[in-house]
Protein backbone atom coordinates (compact mmCIF):
# COMPACT_ATOMS: atom_id res chain seq x y z
CA UNK A 1 0.00 0.00 0.00
CA UNK A 2 1.22 3.55 -0.65
CA UNK A 3 2.14 5.72 2.29
CA UNK A 4 0.26 8.97 2.68
CA UNK A 5 1.20 12.44 3.82
CA UNK A 6 -2.28 13.58 4.78
CA UNK A 7 -5.69 12.63 6.17
CA UNK A 8 -8.97 12.39 4.30
CA UNK A 9 -11.66 13.07 6.87
CA UNK A 10 -12.71 16.56 5.74
CA UNK A 11 -16.25 17.05 4.33
CA UNK A 12 -17.04 17.07 0.60
CA UNK A 13 -17.90 20.76 0.66
CA UNK A 14 -15.89 23.61 2.07
CA UNK A 15 -17.07 27.05 3.14
CA UNK A 16 -15.09 29.73 1.29
CA UNK A 17 -16.12 33.24 2.27
CA UNK A 18 -19.92 33.20 2.17
CA UNK A 19 -20.12 30.28 -0.25
CA UNK A 20 -19.96 26.53 0.23
CA UNK A 21 -17.92 24.96 -2.55
CA UNK A 22 -17.91 21.26 -3.52
CA UNK A 23 -14.50 19.78 -3.00
CA UNK A 24 -12.50 18.80 -6.08
CA UNK A 25 -9.85 16.09 -5.86
CA UNK A 26 -7.12 16.83 -8.40
CA UNK A 27 -4.91 13.77 -9.04
CA UNK A 28 -1.35 14.28 -10.23
CA UNK A 29 0.83 11.22 -11.03
CA UNK A 30 4.52 12.06 -10.88
CA UNK A 31 7.59 10.21 -12.08
CA UNK A 32 10.92 11.99 -12.55
CA UNK A 33 9.40 15.38 -13.33
CA UNK A 34 11.57 17.60 -11.15
CA UNK A 35 12.27 20.23 -13.87
CA UNK A 36 8.54 20.77 -14.43
CA UNK A 37 6.98 20.28 -11.01
CA UNK A 38 7.37 23.79 -9.60
CA UNK A 39 5.37 25.31 -12.44
CA UNK A 40 2.68 22.61 -12.24
CA UNK A 41 2.23 22.70 -8.47
CA UNK A 42 2.44 26.48 -8.29
CA UNK A 43 -0.40 26.70 -10.80
CA UNK A 44 -2.52 24.27 -8.76
CA UNK A 45 -2.12 26.00 -5.40
CA UNK A 46 -2.79 29.35 -7.11
CA UNK A 47 -6.22 28.28 -8.43
CA UNK A 48 -8.93 30.79 -7.63
CA UNK A 49 -11.08 27.80 -6.68
CA UNK A 50 -10.14 27.06 -3.08
CA UNK A 51 -11.93 23.81 -2.16
CA UNK A 52 -9.24 21.55 -3.53
CA UNK A 53 -7.75 18.25 -2.46
CA UNK A 54 -4.47 17.94 -4.36
CA UNK A 55 -3.34 14.31 -4.39
CA UNK A 56 0.26 14.07 -5.57
CA UNK A 57 1.42 10.51 -6.27
CA UNK A 58 5.16 9.95 -6.54
CA UNK A 59 5.76 6.75 -8.51
CA UNK A 60 9.22 6.01 -7.05
CA UNK A 61 10.97 8.90 -8.77
CA UNK A 62 14.76 8.72 -8.89
CA UNK A 63 15.29 12.48 -9.27
CA UNK A 64 14.33 15.25 -6.84
CA UNK A 65 10.57 15.05 -7.48
CA UNK A 66 9.86 13.67 -4.02
CA UNK A 67 11.61 16.63 -2.40
CA UNK A 68 9.57 19.09 -4.46
CA UNK A 69 6.36 17.30 -3.45
CA UNK A 70 7.35 17.39 0.22
CA UNK A 71 8.15 21.09 0.03
CA UNK A 72 4.73 21.96 -1.37
CA UNK A 73 2.92 19.60 1.03
CA UNK A 74 4.57 21.37 3.96
CA UNK A 75 3.23 24.71 2.73
CA UNK A 76 -0.35 23.83 1.82
CA UNK A 77 -2.66 21.63 3.90
CA UNK A 78 -4.75 20.84 0.81
CA UNK A 79 -1.88 18.77 -0.59
CA UNK A 80 -1.76 15.07 0.22
CA UNK A 81 1.38 13.23 -0.84
CA UNK A 82 1.30 9.55 -1.72
CA UNK A 83 4.54 7.63 -2.21
CA UNK A 84 4.24 4.41 -4.17
CA UNK A 85 6.31 1.50 -2.76
CA UNK A 86 7.30 0.37 -6.27
CA UNK A 87 7.26 1.99 -9.70
CA UNK A 88 3.90 0.76 -11.00
CA UNK A 89 3.18 3.19 -13.82
CA UNK A 90 0.73 6.03 -14.30
CA UNK A 91 -2.41 3.87 -14.04
CA UNK A 92 -1.36 2.41 -10.68
CA UNK A 93 -0.53 5.90 -9.44
CA UNK A 94 -3.94 7.24 -10.43
CA UNK A 95 -5.68 4.23 -8.88
CA UNK A 96 -3.84 4.81 -5.60
CA UNK A 97 -5.15 8.38 -5.60
CA UNK A 98 -8.72 7.36 -6.45
CA UNK A 99 -8.66 4.95 -3.51
CA UNK A 100 -8.24 7.85 -1.07
CA UNK A 101 -9.93 10.73 -2.90
CA UNK A 102 -12.81 12.38 -1.02
CA UNK A 103 -13.88 15.16 -3.39
CA UNK A 104 -17.34 15.49 -4.84
CA UNK A 105 -15.62 15.93 -8.19
CA UNK A 106 -12.39 14.53 -9.60
CA UNK A 107 -9.94 16.20 -11.98
CA UNK A 108 -6.55 15.16 -13.28
CA UNK A 109 -3.33 16.93 -14.18
CA UNK A 110 0.00 15.74 -15.48
CA UNK A 111 3.01 16.84 -13.45
CA UNK A 112 4.72 18.48 -16.42
CA UNK A 113 1.67 20.56 -17.42
CA UNK A 114 0.18 23.67 -15.83
CA UNK A 115 -3.17 25.41 -15.38
CA UNK A 116 -4.43 28.97 -15.68
CA UNK A 117 -5.84 30.30 -12.37
CA UNK A 118 -9.47 29.98 -13.53
CA UNK A 119 -9.21 26.43 -14.94
CA UNK A 120 -10.82 24.45 -12.10
CA UNK A 121 -13.43 27.08 -11.25
CA UNK A 122 -14.67 27.23 -14.86
CA UNK A 123 -15.16 23.46 -15.05
CA UNK A 124 -16.92 23.24 -11.69
CA UNK A 125 -19.26 26.14 -12.53
CA UNK A 126 -20.27 24.46 -15.78
CA UNK A 127 -20.72 21.07 -14.12
CA UNK A 128 -23.02 22.43 -11.44
CA UNK A 129 -24.97 24.73 -13.75
CA UNK A 130 -26.30 21.84 -15.82
CA UNK A 131 -26.10 19.85 -13.76
CA UNK A 132 -23.82 17.62 -15.84
CA UNK A 133 -21.86 14.49 -15.06
CA UNK A 134 -18.82 15.43 -17.13
CA UNK A 135 -17.51 18.72 -18.47
CA UNK A 136 -14.72 18.96 -21.01
CA UNK A 137 -12.93 22.02 -22.34
CA UNK A 138 -10.42 23.10 -24.99
CA UNK A 139 -6.74 23.29 -24.10
CA UNK A 140 -3.47 24.86 -25.12
CA UNK A 141 -0.56 22.91 -26.56
CA UNK A 142 2.76 24.23 -25.29
CA UNK A 143 4.99 23.03 -28.11
CA UNK A 144 7.04 26.12 -28.83
CA UNK A 145 4.73 27.18 -31.65
CA UNK A 146 2.28 30.04 -31.50
CA UNK A 147 -1.21 28.70 -32.13
CA UNK A 148 -4.71 30.09 -31.76
CA UNK A 149 -7.89 28.17 -31.10
CA UNK A 150 -10.57 28.37 -33.78
CA UNK A 151 -13.75 30.27 -32.79
CA UNK A 152 -15.79 27.04 -32.95
CA UNK A 153 -13.67 25.65 -30.10
CA UNK A 154 -14.60 28.58 -27.85
CA UNK A 155 -18.37 28.08 -27.87
CA UNK A 156 -20.17 26.52 -24.90
CA UNK A 157 -22.55 23.71 -25.80
CA UNK A 158 -24.19 20.63 -24.27
CA UNK A 159 -23.16 17.31 -25.80
CA UNK A 160 -25.04 14.09 -26.27
CA UNK A 161 -23.22 10.94 -25.27
CA UNK A 162 -22.67 10.15 -28.95
CA UNK A 163 -21.21 13.61 -29.62
CA UNK A 164 -18.92 13.37 -26.62
CA UNK A 165 -17.63 9.90 -27.51
CA UNK A 166 -17.15 10.84 -31.17
CA UNK A 167 -15.16 13.91 -30.11
CA UNK A 168 -13.13 11.84 -27.68
CA UNK A 169 -12.23 9.18 -30.24
CA UNK A 170 -11.46 11.67 -33.03
CA UNK A 171 -7.79 11.91 -34.08
CA UNK A 172 -7.92 15.70 -33.71
CA UNK A 173 -9.99 18.32 -31.92
CA UNK A 174 -10.41 19.74 -28.43
CA UNK A 175 -12.31 16.95 -26.66
CA UNK A 176 -10.11 13.91 -27.22
CA UNK A 177 -9.55 11.08 -24.76
CA UNK A 178 -7.38 13.01 -22.32
CA UNK A 179 -8.16 13.19 -18.61
CA UNK A 180 -6.74 16.60 -17.87
CA UNK A 181 -9.26 18.70 -19.85
CA UNK A 182 -12.23 17.12 -18.09
CA UNK A 183 -13.89 16.99 -14.68
CA UNK A 184 -15.78 13.95 -13.38
CA UNK A 185 -18.23 13.10 -10.61
CA UNK A 186 -16.61 10.79 -8.10
CA UNK A 187 -20.00 9.24 -7.32
CA UNK A 188 -20.19 7.93 -10.90
CA UNK A 189 -16.63 6.58 -10.73
CA UNK A 190 -17.31 4.75 -7.48
CA UNK A 191 -20.78 3.47 -8.37
CA UNK A 192 -19.37 1.86 -11.53
CA UNK A 193 -16.17 0.72 -9.76
CA UNK A 194 -14.07 2.44 -12.41
CA UNK A 195 -10.30 2.20 -12.23
CA UNK A 196 -7.43 2.44 -14.70
CA UNK A 197 -6.14 -0.73 -16.35
CA UNK A 198 -2.64 -1.09 -14.93
CA UNK A 199 -1.57 -3.43 -17.75
CA UNK A 200 -1.80 -0.55 -20.23
CA UNK A 201 0.95 2.00 -20.82
CA UNK A 202 -0.89 3.86 -23.59
CA UNK A 203 -4.48 5.06 -24.08
CA UNK A 204 -5.47 4.00 -20.57
CA UNK A 205 -7.01 7.46 -20.15
CA UNK A 206 -9.16 7.09 -23.28
CA UNK A 207 -10.47 3.72 -22.11
CA UNK A 208 -11.32 5.17 -18.69
CA UNK A 209 -13.20 8.07 -20.29
CA UNK A 210 -15.26 5.72 -22.46
CA UNK A 211 -16.07 3.49 -19.48
CA UNK A 212 -17.18 6.59 -17.58
CA UNK A 213 -19.19 7.98 -20.49
CA UNK A 214 -21.40 4.92 -20.87
CA UNK A 215 -22.48 5.29 -17.24
CA UNK A 216 -24.28 8.57 -17.87
CA UNK A 217 -25.58 10.88 -20.57
CA UNK A 218 -25.11 14.45 -19.28
CA UNK A 219 -22.12 16.12 -20.95
CA UNK A 220 -21.06 19.71 -21.57
CA UNK A 221 -18.33 21.42 -23.58
CA UNK A 222 -17.07 24.54 -21.80
CA UNK A 223 -15.40 26.68 -24.46
CA UNK A 224 -12.91 28.34 -22.14
CA UNK A 225 -9.37 26.90 -22.28
CA UNK A 226 -7.40 26.84 -19.07
CA UNK A 227 -5.10 23.82 -19.30
CA UNK A 228 -1.62 23.97 -20.83
CA UNK A 229 -0.39 20.60 -22.09
CA UNK A 230 3.38 20.58 -22.51
CA UNK A 231 4.66 18.59 -25.50
CA UNK A 232 7.80 16.67 -24.57
CA UNK A 233 10.08 14.64 -26.83
CA UNK A 234 10.26 11.83 -24.23
CA UNK A 235 6.51 11.36 -23.73
CA UNK A 236 5.19 7.79 -23.61
CA UNK A 237 3.71 7.92 -27.12
CA UNK A 238 6.89 9.27 -28.64
CA UNK A 239 9.03 6.80 -26.71
CA UNK A 240 7.11 3.80 -28.04
CA UNK A 241 6.92 5.18 -31.58
CA UNK A 242 4.19 4.45 -34.11
CA UNK A 243 5.12 0.81 -34.68
CA UNK A 244 5.87 0.04 -31.04
CA UNK A 245 2.59 1.52 -29.82
CA UNK A 246 0.36 -0.11 -32.44
CA UNK A 247 -0.34 -3.44 -30.63
CA UNK A 248 -1.46 -1.68 -27.46
CA UNK A 249 -3.51 0.86 -29.40
CA UNK A 250 -5.34 -1.97 -31.16
CA UNK A 251 -5.95 -3.70 -27.82
CA UNK A 252 -7.46 -0.55 -26.32
CA UNK A 253 -9.59 0.17 -29.38
CA UNK A 254 -10.96 -3.37 -29.17
CA UNK A 255 -11.79 -2.83 -25.47
CA UNK A 256 -13.46 0.48 -26.30
CA UNK A 257 -15.59 -1.11 -29.01
CA UNK A 258 -16.61 -3.89 -26.63
CA UNK A 259 -17.60 -1.32 -24.00
CA UNK A 260 -19.66 0.70 -26.49
CA UNK A 261 -21.42 -2.35 -27.90
CA UNK A 262 -22.31 -3.59 -24.42
CA UNK A 263 -23.66 -0.15 -23.44
CA UNK A 264 -25.71 0.13 -26.61
CA UNK A 265 -27.32 -3.19 -25.93
CA UNK A 266 -28.24 -2.24 -22.35
CA UNK A 267 -29.26 1.43 -22.66
CA UNK A 268 -32.80 2.59 -23.44
CA UNK A 269 -33.13 3.74 -27.05
CA UNK A 270 -33.40 7.42 -26.11
CA UNK A 271 -30.03 7.28 -24.33
CA UNK A 272 -28.03 5.63 -27.08
CA UNK A 273 -27.31 8.92 -28.82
Amino acid sequence: MPTTGGCYSEPNRKKVGGDVQPKVSVIVPIYNLEPYLDRCLSSLVAQDYQALELILVDDCSTDGSRDVIARYAARDARIHALYQPVNGGVSAARNAALAVATGTYVGFADGDDWLAPHAVAALVAALEAGPYDLVTSPFYLDDGKKSQLAPRHLQDRPLTRKQFINGMLAPAGQVRGYLWNKIFRRSVIEAAHLRFDESLALMEDELFCVEYAVQTDRFFYRGKPGYHHVIRADSATRTYGLVGSLPQQLTVLHRINQTLRAAKGQAPAQQQD
